[in-house]
């Protein structure tokens, strides 16, 4: 699945593509996790899904990710930065994984299942929220009040 990253720059006409999600992490994220545009902006990727609901979508703006996994794990959890709007902040987490098992002659996998979604362990989950307290997502006051 094919990745389109939208830049944050208002005059920026660059088009900005990830092959697949191993891709969007390594290649087109900044130190912080930001996605960024080829331009070198931060940019957000536009999805839409269809709700069990009629007529009715959920169509997040993806900012940016946290991975969460072990270097060379082919298993790797990680969070979406998720905003409501194009030019606001990320406001909501999205988890997911993939995995990845390629170099053994498998296949890339991103989602949910069919084992449901993610597992942490509870060191990723203090990793995830000190990450979100440094990326000023949360604050320290509301982690520790």
């Amino acid at each position: 699945m094919a990745w389109q990253i939208k830049c944050d720059s208002p005059g920026c006409k660059e088009e900005t593509w990830a092959q697949n999600i191993v891709d969007l992490i390594r290649n087109h994220t900044n130190s912080a996790g930001w996605f960024v545009c080829r331009c070198g902006e931060r940019g957000h990727i536009e999805k839409s899904f269809a709700l069990q609901e009629v007529g009715e979508t959920w169509e997040p703006f993806l900012k940016g990710i946290i991975p969460l996994g072990g270097a060379g794990d082919s298993y790797q959890p990680f969070v979406f930065l998720v905003g409501s709007n194009a030019s606001g902040p990320a406001d909501a987490i999205w988890f997911s994984y993939y995995k990845d098992l390629r170099s053994t002659g498998g296949r890339l996998k991103l989602g949910y299942g069919p084992g449901g979604p993610p597992v942490l362990e509870m060191r990723q989950v203090v990793d995830l929220v000190r990450k979100l307290v440094d990326l000023r997502c949360l604050s320290r006051n509301e982690v520790l009040p």
